[in-house]
């Protein structure tokens, strides 16, 4: 008997997750599309909501994933579903590139 479309919904991102992280485990991020980089990211500070639609808004408001990674904490907290938790792993992003160099 089936419980309703939320456990299967949530079955199904669940699997998706783990097919992209998968898919980056073996292959890393060539070809990847930029919303797929964006959610695989989410999914640290995201975990029980399907990140895609959150992915594709980042990239339509800042125009690409460098856009969003130099966004002001300010504009990417206005992002509906942006907390201070991903909007601080976004911006943390090209600091640790940095430090990386």
């Amino acid at each position: 008997m089936s419980t309703g479309n939320g456990n299967q919904g949530a079955g199904l991102h669940r699997d998706h997750r783990q097919r992209l992280k998968r898919r980056y485990l073996r292959e890393g991020l060539a070809g990847f599309e930029p919303h797929n980089i964006l959610e695989l990211l989410l999914f640290f500070t995201i975990p029980q909501k399907d990140t895609n639609d959150l992915a594709h808004e980042l990239l339509n408001r800042f125009g690409s994933i460098q856009g969003v990674f130099d966004a002001p904490m300010e504009e990417l907290l206005k992002v509906k579903g942006v907390g201070m938790h991903t909007a601080t792993l976004i911006r943390l992003i090209p600091d640790l590139w940095q430090v990386y160099e």
